[in-house]
Order: structure tokens, then sequence, then C-alpha cells
């Protein structure tokens, strides 16, 4: 009997099974994500009852996966590890196989990746999406290989789960410039948590990405920044996050009469600067530093990052431009995309 007839008797004799994995999975990758948290806010996060949480908790307890403190409660060091072991055994459960050919099969692309539950409501099921995407870059890297990367909370999840290897030969580099404020989720400072992680060169654009055409041409001459841009043609990896149009407009502090334009020309996600319609299709062309259009469709690998319901139509829009994509993305996202 093979796991896949196991699994499916299990389903038939003990329906229930399914929704207790489910309900403790939730439960303890939201403890890592938020930990140490209260019992209440926990309930009340996860919209479940008081009573319902503190029997779970105390289930948690005893089998010493959670530790309980004035404080909160947070995962042990059995708790992480139980809960790495659960996501995979959740994978089988819900048949994520079926699910993986079916969005492959949709979006028309080369590979895809499927984390178990939604990284919209819970920064744990990014973080594993984050380890999906480091694991399989790892397991392509060249002597020499040029890895460039985007910015966003995504890429930033993948740097943080990436392994520490000893890999000097390889550079890694910024794709773009700076947008936004948010420091930690810069491609720059992703180039370094990476290069720290492989122990490798680095490479970065200390440019915001919205620079002045005549300031970046004039720019693009000094040794540094010219030395980048020579690499951008060299590129045999790219991580990236997948952007929404509207998202992205508020980011780059774009005037209203341009985000009207956008919602006109419906467009739904940016890609290197250029905003897209579902097809793929680019409405609004627009100036970015870093790498243009025609490079990124040259790179040979591309591993994309998205997860969550809001970012369907932007996953499917960015497949739309690249059809050779390695993407990884949450069950909330598959989902969706399949069912719209």
């Amino acid at each position: 009997m093979d796991d896949k007839e196991l699994i499916r008797i299990q389903q038939k004799i003990i329906p229930e099974v399914l929704e207790m994995m489910e309900l403790r999975y939730e439960l303890l990758s939201y403890i890592r994500a938020h930990q140490p948290i209260g019992r209440r806010n926990l309930a009340n996060e996860l919209s479940l009852g008081e009573r319902q949480v503190r029997n779970e908790v105390e289930f948690f307890n005893k089998q010493n996966f959670v530790l309980v403190e004035r404080q909160g409660i947070s995962l042990t060091s059995s708790g992480e590890q139980i809960l790495g072991q659960l996501k995979e055994v959740m994978y089988h459960y819900k048949n994520l196989e079926d699910l993986i050919e079916k969005l492959r099969e949709k979006l028309g692309i080369k590979k895809v990746f499927i984390v178990p539950g939604d990284s919209q409501k819970n920064k744990t099921i990014l973080e594993f999406m984050g380890k999906t995407a480091a694991n399989y870059t790892i397991s392509i890297l060249k002597n020499h290989s040029i890895i460039a990367v985007t910015g966003g909370s995504g890429v930033a999840a993948v740097a943080r789960n990436f392994p520490e290897v000893h890999y000097p030969n390889i550079t890694v580099l910024s794709a773009r410039g700076g947008i936004g404020r948010s420091h930690s989720t810069q491609a720059n400072s992703i180039v370094s948590m990476i290069g720290n992680k492989l122990d490798a060169q680095q490479e970065v654009l200390h440019l915001p990405d919205n620079i002045d055409k005549d300031i970046l041409n004039v720019l693009r001459e000094t040794p540094d920044i010219k030395d980048v841009f020579c690499k951008f043609n060299d590129i045999d990896i790219l991580i990236q996050g997948i952007g929404r149009a509207d998202v992205m407009a508020q980011w780059r502090n774009l005037p209203q009469d341009v985000i009207k334009h956008l919602k006109d020309k419906n467009a739904v996600a940016e890609t290197f600067g250029h905003f897209i319609n579902e097809n793929g299709q680019i409405v609004c062309p627009s100036s970015n530093v870093g790498i243009n259009i025609d490079q990124y469709l040259k790179i040979p690998t591309v591993v994309a990052i998205a997860g969550g319901k809001d970012k369907a139509i932007a996953i499917k829009a960015t497949c739309n431009v690249r059809r050779d994509l390695i993407l990884i993305t949450d069950e909330s996202a598959a989902n969706e995309i399949i069912n719209n």
C-alpha cells in the first residue's frame, strides 16, 4: 500500500484528521510568526474560541512543542521541528501534487512549488516559501553563477532562508534600484544577506529606482555603477518578487493621473518598471534603474515568489511575460488562480 492510498483510507475512516491537522498547522505556524503571543490574541487573530485555543495550547505544551510563559506562547525547538514535518504531511494530505500540476498547466509555465497555507495571513508560510526558493536556487548554482535579486518581502524571505555555504566565486547583485522606504526589503539589503550567507561577491546599486534619466546616464559612467550594469547581461539566475500594479504605483509615488491611466488600461502587475495587464502586455512603459525588460527575458533561470489571493492576478500576468518561470507560491494564491 503506497502513501496516497493510506491517506485516502484515513480520510474515509477518520475524515476529521485533515481538519485537526490544518488547525494545528495554522496554530503552530501563527505562534512561530508572532511569538510570544497570548492565548486571547491567538484566538482573535485566527477566529477561534478561547477554550479551543486553550485546549490546543495545553496539548502542545504536554508534547513540548510550545513554551507557555507570562509574556506569551513560543515554539520550542521540538515545535519548530514538528512544524516543518507537519508542513510536509499537509502537502500530501491536501494532495498538493495535483494542485501543482493544475496550476502549472493553467499558467503554462516551467515549474511550480506550492506551500500549504496563506502567506498573507501567516508570515511563517512566507518563510516556508522563502526556504523552498532558497533550496531550489542552491540546487542549480554553478561555480561562477551571477545571481540577481529584486526587492520585496518575498525575496527578503528567500534571503533569510539561504543556508550558510561557501561559494566565493559566485556574484550576487541588485537587479534594480531602491523603491519605497523599507530598508530591509530593498534589493541592496537582500544582496548583502544572500552574499553573506554564501560567502559570495556582492554588487549593489546605490541609486533610487525612479531617478531622472539624464542623471542616471551620467552616473552610469562612474566605475562602481558601470560595473554592475555591465554584469546585467551575464545574469544566469534571477530571484524576483511579483508586485501588484496599484501597490507598486503607490510605492513609486506616481501622480494621480498616471495611476488613473494604469487603472483605465487594466494594469495588474509591474515588471522592472513596466506596468502590464493580465495578458502580460505592457500598457504603461516606465524607466527604472536596473535590468531592462529585454535583459529580463534573456536570463536563463527566473525564480519568482509571491503568495496570497491578492497576488493571484499579478502572478498570472507575470507568468504571461515569461512562460519559463519557476514559481514559488502558496495554496491560497494557487486556488484563487485555478478557480478564477
